[in-house]
């Protein structure tokens, strides 16, 4: 029997449930709970909030550089709404299905990413974007969601249990590993640093000896360090994080510019906010204010309750998420669900230590919250699926009290 570390032990089938689906009605006309509807509501409510906070932080911005207050927000409404389609959609895809495809959406995603490396669209020193009319992708994105598919599936059939290190840790990571260095090359260090350790977590929650797990995380390490000695600017950051974390001094005019406004939009926030739209901070003063370091000026106008909340919110999606990994019967949507949870989870905590000083400048955004396409649409992407797998959950337990309440358990 397989185990998931973390999972409750892996039970077989209700043989009412064989194929039915986790809406199917009952005995005795009973209706099945359809899912966690909190991994609805939250994503759908992050990202409203996010539409928000994206126009009264881009503005000023959208005025400045192409006289219109509303450019980034009518954008951010569009990627909203096709979002929202992206949601529903997976919200009912059938696993089996999703699990049939994993290696094939790691192959799409792979693909795509040589293909940016070879002639993406560059901007801001980095090649990270296709251009496809009037959208722009940005395969990392993808990536990063087909690469915890394809992880479920590999690890569902190859447990490291029961594999070993070669198969079940080593085979896996260097076909993540490959993502990784594609990721690097746009470059886009942060991004493939939290692949890696999403992987990593995965091949922990699957039961991965930390023992086998220790030389491919040193060799990783090696490979960030190697990625940051060759890209100065990546370097310069690492630079002004430790000058600050360890003497408290900012380049206030320098590369410390960001970090420094961005403490001040939170220090002035206080309790209770400058109001919406009152922020001093995105008046040009801290830069990517709508992508980056939108944090900050929703702690600026909203204060500590608004970024408190915002935080609860988070927490609750995280945990929402993590519950339905425990409870799942398969490994595949156990792991999986874990694996996006985590995902979203790790994405948060790097951008909210970027915003308060507590880690160097990544370029990483907020999920849900921040300005971009490709990032909103994989994240609510990953919350229909997390959703899908609660649907099983949910499913089986309303089943188990309905036969609890007959007495026929």
């Amino acid at each position: 029997m397989r185990v998931v570390r973390h999972v409750p032990r892996l039970r077989g089938a209700w043989p009412a449930l064989q194929g039915r689906s986790a809406a199917a009605q009952a005995p005795g006309g009973a209706r099945v709970n359809r899912g966690d509807r909190w991994l609805l509501v939250l994503p759908l409510a992050l990202t409203a909030l996010g539409v928000v906070m994206v126009y009264s932080s881009s503005a000023i911005l959208g005025i400045t550089r192409y006289h219109d207050p509303d450019y980034f927000l009518i954008r951010q409404l569009g990627r909203a709404a096709l979002g929202v389609v992206v949601l529903l959609t997976c919200a009912k895809l059938r696993l089996s299905r999703l699990e049939a495809v994993a290696p094939w959406l790691l192959g799409v995603a792979t693909g795509l990413l040589t293909v940016v490396v070879v002639v993406g669209h560059a901007a801001n020193g980095a090649v990270r974007w296709l251009r496809l009319g009037f959208f722009s992708l940005q395969p990392t994105d993808l990536a990063r969601v087909s690469a915890i598919v394809f992880l479920a599936w590999w690890l569902k059939r190859n447990p490291p249990a029961e594999h070993g290190l070669a198969r079940g840790v080593l085979a896996p990571l260097a076909l993540i590993g490959a993502v990784c260095g594609l990721i690097l090359l746009q470059p886009n260090l942060s991004s493939a640093a939290l692949l890696g350790l999403s992987a990593f977590t995965m091949l922990f929650l699957a039961g991965a000896r930390l023992t086998h797990l220790a030389m491919p995380l040193g060799g990783g390490f090696v490979a960030a360090v190697v990625a940051l000695v060759t890209h100065p600017y990546q370097m310069k950051r690492v630079q002004t994080f430790a000058g600050f974390l360890g003497h408290g001094v900012v380049d206030h005019q320098g590369s410390g510019w960001q970090l420094d406004q961005s403490l001040i939009a939170i220090g002035s926030g206080g309790w209770l906010g400058r109001g919406l739209g009152g922020g001093l901070q995105k008046y040009l003063f801290l830069p990517e204010a709508h992508t980056d370091f939108i944090f900050s000026i929703l702690a600026e106008e909203l204060g500590f309750l608004g970024a408190t909340l915002l935080l609860v919110g988070i927490a609750l999606y995280l945990w929402r998420g993590m519950r339905a990994a425990a409870r799942a019967a398969d490994p595949f949507p156990a792991l999986l669900a874990g694996g996006l949870t985590l995902q979203v989870g790790l994405y948060a905590l790097a951008n909210l230590a970027v915003a308060t000083g507590l880690a160097p400048t990544t370029g990483l955004p907020l999920p849900f919250v921040s300005y971009g396409g490709s990032a909103l649409l994989a994240n609510l992407a990953a919350a229909g699926i997390l959703y899908r797998v609660s649907v099983g959950v949910e499913g089986r337990e309303a089943l188990t009290r309905e036969r609890w309440s007959r007495g026929d358990a």
